[in-house]
């Protein structure tokens, strides 16, 4: 077993006066003796004691030995032995990665423990040498997060882990410990740490009755080998040992002993009881002499796992056959380290970079079998949600649709429950709340709660407001910038006048320019432009603009920029359209190649706009966008109030109307920025909202729209204002950008 140890030190919670002290999951301690460290520290000093690292490190092992009686630490100053991981050595460094393994993001310090069961046969202690390290008692003197360490502290805490402690603060316990996961100005140990060594390692203050730290484990040796005994307690010393086989007293009283040159008639149950004046405790084992050697059998595989990042992992396997056995644990395929008794491997703060396939080779002197292949899988670590968009209050025409949005980032992904003045909205849990035919029953202050395993996170409320008297907000302008070229010699922009509940007929202005896009630095431009107006029949056509009397001023009154006299860029005004679909090309006189602009803009005056005039309740374009550019699409909202839209790319739902899957732009990107080019919502695919359905069948949108499709969707409400849409590929291909006004 192999469970490496990581913590992260900083404020210890505060003291309380029951004792806490947790140990080690599984509760693994050492055998009776000595627990010899090698520290190798290097030839370095801290500031604050010239002796050397190794020197403070010896003392910090005498701290604990005066709470332990059965175990001791000893220890080799300068140690020269080789340093590894699994080659039976406790090696105390300073090290960049845990003997090939990263450290996590903030780990200080690291504990590698190996194990046989409970019993612990090697603990390393790694000091991560990211930081800058020191030695000093009294208060913390750097700030949290530095990348300064105080290693006093933190080697107590390590040299706590090695025993066999964990953290008390984790399991729900709060006091003063030098072992608690985060460190403060604790710099010596508490009395729950001086408990909890007692405890592993029998105390003398009081009588404690003996209590197994290391039972006895099954064994299969072969004739002629010898097998060792051991078992291990923690309690009140001393202890009495008493072994029998098969009921039978032996004549041995020792924790430990060795029979060698074992033969099949040592085959048989055997016990051992161990015995103090507060009690006693028994641990049985069977031993299976043999013939000779039988090669190991899996009788239960590693099981695939998955862990969030910092958790601990263990991988278990459970094998029949003769002992000793050994256990090669591989992380796809490459080996973890040296062949060892170890049936367990424990892998604790996990990162990313030990996600893979985890296998174990388990060998004897009859063979080897390998085991199944056990996936781990790491998640991010949770953490509490954060809102990063919040949503924005809105004032509206009654009878609106009103949509607010909200986004939250955290893991594992936030679930959404909206709010109207505090009560929690009945089936209100998505990002996107949609409210439809809004009245004065929906108006209040809105707020939205992000919550996942990490915590909770409440919004920034929005108002909804109710704008009776104001001009209602409507699509008053549309443009589209692209570039002709032979492959594509023309546009055409489409749109919807009309709207539910309006009546009479609509003025409205097209324009393509081509020359006077030159005022705004584009050089390579269209250079005779021409357009055609078509309702059910042709409505009109123009090619140079001048030929139209009076457009300057209509050019004015609708807020379109001017256009030079004389350019041969084409306009059209009609004061009065009947409510239908309309379509509007563009085209070149001579040679199609050049960017154009293509505009229609509602000529209604202002003040003379109400609920029944007639709108532009949709616009779009359908347009072929070459690879590496953008398809750039703006519209203006007018009126007085908020008004929602929704803007569609549509790429791959384009092919049941005739285009080829080749031809259509596959995977449509949209995002949306405001006059101040700011981006202000985006998508790539929609998702199968049903929102967004919900809003294309109210709008008459073209459907269904499959919901795993790569078309790109936003269902937003906007103030007043003007705004840009973004059409990207990846690749080439054709696209239909279409904007609605949703009632």
């Amino acid at each position: 077993m192999r469970p490496r140890l990581a913590l992260l030190l900083a404020a210890l919670a505060p003291a309380l006066p029951a004792p806490a002290f947790i140990p080690v999951a599984g509760s693994p301690v050492w055998p009776d003796g000595n627990i010899q460290m090698h520290l190798q520290l290097g030839p370095g000093a801290p500031a604050g004691d010239p002796r050397g690292w190794n020197a403070v490190a010896a003392d910090l092992l005498a701290e604990w030995n005066r709470s332990l009686v059965r175990t001791k630490f000893t220890w080799v100053l300068d140690s020269t032995l080789p340093a590894g991981d699994g080659n039976g050595v406790n090696n105390v460094l300073f090290r960049g990665d845990i003997f090939g393994r990263p450290f996590g993001d903030s780990t200080l310090a690291v504990n590698t423990i190996w194990r046989v069961g409970t019993r612990r046969t090697e603990g390393d202690v790694i000091f991560n040498t990211k930081y800058a390290w020191d030695a000093y008692r009294g208060p913390l003197r750097h700030p949290a997060g530095s990348l300064n360490a105080e290693f006093i502290r933190v080697a107590l805490h390590e040299f706590g882990h090695a025993l066999g402690l964990g953290h008390p603060d984790e399991a729900g316990q709060f006091v003063s410990a030098i072992m608690n996961s985060r460190s403060g100005d604790t710099d010596a140990l508490t009395d729950d740490d001086r408990a909890g060594a007692a405890f592993l390692y029998a105390s003398a203050d009081g009588a404690v009755a003996p209590r197994l730290t290391l039972p006895l484990v099954d064994q299969n040796p072969v004739e002629g080998d010898a097998v060792d005994f051991v078992v291990g307690v923690s309690g009140t010393a001393p202890f009495t040992y008493q072994w029998r086989r098969n009921g039978a007293t032996q004549g041995v009283s020792t924790a430990a002993w060795t029979l060698s040159n074992v033969a099949t008639v040592s085959s048989g149950i055997w016990s051992v009881t161990v015995t103090n004046a507060r009690g006693s405790v028994t641990s049985t084992m069977t031993l299976n002499v043999t013939t000779r050697a039988v090669a190991p059998v899996i009788v239960r595989q590693p099981q695939p796992a998955a862990a969030r990042t910092g958790q601990t992992v263990a991988f278990t396997v459970t094998a029949t056959g003769s002992t000793p056995r050994y256990h090669l644990w591989r992380r796809n395929g490459v080996a973890l380290g040296l062949a060892t008794p170890s049936d367990t491997l424990t892998l604790t703060d996990v990162q990313p970079g030990d996600a893979g396939i985890y296998s174990v080779e388990v060998s004897n002197s009859g063979g080897a079998v390998a085991s199944a292949d056990a996936p781990l899988t790491v998640a991010p670590a949770v953490t509490a949600p954060t809102f990063t968009l919040q949503p924005l209050g809105q004032s509206i025409a009654p009878g609106s649709t009103v949509v607010f949005r909200a986004e939250a980032e955290g893991s594992p992904a936030p679930l959404y429950q909206w709010r109207r003045n505090g009560t929690a909205l009945t089936g209100a849990t998505r990002g996107t709340l949609v409210l439809r035919n809004a009245g004065t029953a929906d108006a209040g202050t809105y707020t939205c709660v992000a919550t996942n395993a990490g915590g909770t996170a409440t919004s920034a409320g929005a108002t909804l407001s109710l704008a009776a008297g104001a001009a209602p907000g409507r699509l008053a302008n549309l443009s589209i910038l692209t570039r002709l070229s032979p492959a594509a010699p023309s546009i055409t922009v489409g749109t919807v006048i009309g709207g539910a509940g309006t009546t009479g007929a609509k003025p409205l202005l097209v324009r393509a320019i081509g020359p006077g896009l030159a005022a705004f630095g584009l050089d390579d431009v269209l250079a005779d432009p021409r357009l055609e107006l078509i309702g059910a029949a042709p409505a009109g056509a123009n090619d140079d603009w001048g030929t139209e009397p009076g457009l300057a001023a209509i050019f004015e009154a609708t807020g379109a920029f001017a256009l030079g006299a004389g350019s041969r860029d084409a306009a059209l005004h009609r004061p009065a359209l009947a409510p239908r679909p309309y379509s509007i090309v563009v085209a070149a006189n001579g040679s199609p190649a050049g960017a154009v602009l293509a505009e229609l803009f509602d000529a209604t005056p202002g003040p003379a706009f109400a609920a029944a005039t007639p709108r532009l309740v949709n616009v779009s374009v359908l347009q072929p966008i070459p690879a590496d550019t953008v398809l750039t699409a703006g519209f203006v909202l007018g009126g007085g109030t908020a008004r929602t839209v929704l803007v569609r790319a549509m790429g791959p739902s384009l092919t049941p109307f005739g285009l080829p899957a080749s031809q259509v732009l596959g995977d449509p990107r949209l995002a949306l920025f405001d006059g101040a080019s700011r981006r202000i919502a985006g998508n790539d695919n929609w998702g199968g909202d049903p929102q967004l359905t919900a809003a294309g069948e109210a709008v008459g949108a073209f459907r269904p729209i499959a919901a795993d499709s790569t078309d790109a969707m936003l269902l937003l409400t906007l103030p007043p204002g003007s705004y840009t849409a973004q059409v990207t590929g990846p690749g080439a291909g054709t696209a239909l950008v279409e904007v609605y006004e949703v009632p």
